[in-house]
């Protein structure tokens, strides 16, 4: 049976979800971090670096989450600061200049929308990241392992392909910020069928690539695994052209449907 809106985000906000971390340590080999932007400092949310995938070299960048209350002070609950964009623009870079693939994990509530972060330049950070994942002349692939929300997700997953796993969601806003606006609509629609944020949902107007099956959990490594493999092997003869293209055609089409659904 399809689960409610409500019962996916209990699954992907429980603190067993599957980690960006667990996905590196068992998929990725020699992952060596890097930190810092260079500018203002580091950002813990956002583990990005370089490691072997199949032993191929990839660049990895993973939004941590946190599974307690500690870790999730520590990492601002996945909000990534601006440290963090600019730090994942950093490694991007020179995953262009050497030939890397680039591979997003993603399970995070937004931007981090603190006054650090608003006056350093966030939103600005955001539309650079967005700007060179589009124009990437190297395979970018993205998996939402829970949510992601906003252009804050946006600037992460810009990219060839979109994995999901089955339960997870990806809109421009949270469920509850979808909510609030139908509240005060005098609408009592389910968000989801307001606005599409399901994998299930996007998936039907082209936007994932591939919706990853969650159970049995034993081996959803596993299945991770191939889809991430199968997806960089279908990029893999595409030139840099090729590669802008397709990424620029994936959301043309949603514009067009969300033209068509007016």
């Amino acid at each position: 049976m399809a689960k409610t809106l409500e019962e996916k985000i209990k699954l992907i906000r429980s603190p067993k979800r599957l980690t960006t971390q667990q996905v590196i340590s068992q998929l990725v080999t020699n992952f060596f971090e890097v930190h810092g932007d260079r500018q203002l400092g580091d950002d813990p949310a956002v583990s990005a670096g370089i490691g072997l995938f199949h032993a191929r070299p990839v660049t990895v960048l993973g939004i941590n989450r946190g599974t307690n209350i500690q870790q999730r002070r520590e990492v601002n609950g996945g909000a990534v600061r601006v440290t963090g964009y600019r730090k994942a623009l950093r490694v991007v870079e020179a995953a262009e200049k050497f030939n890397r693939p680039v591979i997003s994990l993603l399970n995070m509530p937004g931007a981090d929308a603190s006054v650090f972060s608003e006056e350093h330049g966030q939103s600005e950070a955001i539309a650079d990241l967005i700007l060179k994942m589009g124009q990437l002349t190297v395979p970018n692939v993205a998996l939402f392992l829970g949510e992601g929300h906003s252009g804050g997700a946006l600037a992460f997953s810009n990219v060839n392909q979109i994995l999901m796993l089955e339960n997870a969601l990806f809109s421009v806003a949270s469920p509850e910020a979808v909510q609030a606006i139908l509240k005060n609509r005098n609408q009592t629609q389910d968000a989801s069928e307001f606005m599409p944020m399901t994998a299930q949902q996007l998936e039907k107007i082209g936007l994932v690539d591939n919706i990853i099956l969650e159970t049995p959990a034993n081996n959803l490594i596993e299945r991770i695994d191939v889809a991430l493999s199968k997806a960089l092997d279908q990029l893999r003869d595409l030139d840099a052209a090729q590669l802008k293209k397709q990424r620029l055609t994936k959301f043309e089409k949603l514009i067009e449907f969300n033209k068509n659904e007016q």
